[in-house]
């Protein structure tokens, strides 16, 4: 049975990454030219405060390394501009110019229709089904993330 779960999951998984680009196009060509994670960064740029790399690489859970390659991508792309706070010249941040609020806003619509049609998906089950595949997924994602964390520190 495990097996039939994890092969499921891995599925599962590969469909969400098909579904992720079909909708890219459904909702329009701008998001095709973007990563899932630039797409990401852009959406946590358009919803945090006074966004910089720190800020970014915490909310996406990525290394400042990482974040910064992306950014610079999306400077490139002119989806993102940099900026200084007139109070604090040496701490650099980052703004969605129209092109990145466009694919944020698109992202966001993007979303907003998978959520829907995922919560009339769940519709279906009842409170004590939903309760214990919450309580199972995220037992499992945690397992995940806590390999994850003990590889990283591996690598170090």
């Amino acid at each position: 049975m495990q097996n039939n779960i994890l092969n499921t999951l891995f599925n599962l998984y590969d469909i969400t990454n098909q579904l992720d680009i079909l909708y890219k196009e459904e909702f329009g060509d701008i998001l095709t030219d973007y990563t899932y994670t630039e797409m990401h960064c852009i959406d946590c740029i358009g919803k945090i405060e006074n966004p910089n790399v720190t800020k970014i690489a915490q909310f996406l859970n990525l290394t400042k390394a990482g974040i910064s390659k992306i950014l610079k991508k999306l400077i490139i792309k002119k989806a993102v501009y940099i900026y200084k706070n007139p109070d604090n010249k040496k701490e650099t941040y980052y703004k969605l110019t129209k092109i990145g609020q466009e694919v944020f806003d698109k992202h966001l619509k993007m979303h907003e229709t998978w959520c829907e049609k995922d919560r009339t998906f769940f519709n279906q089950f009842n409170k004590k089904e939903l309760e214990i595949t919450y309580s199972i997924l995220n037992k499992y994602t945690k397992t995940l993330q806590n390999r994850l964390e003990s590889i990283k520190e591996n690598l170090r």
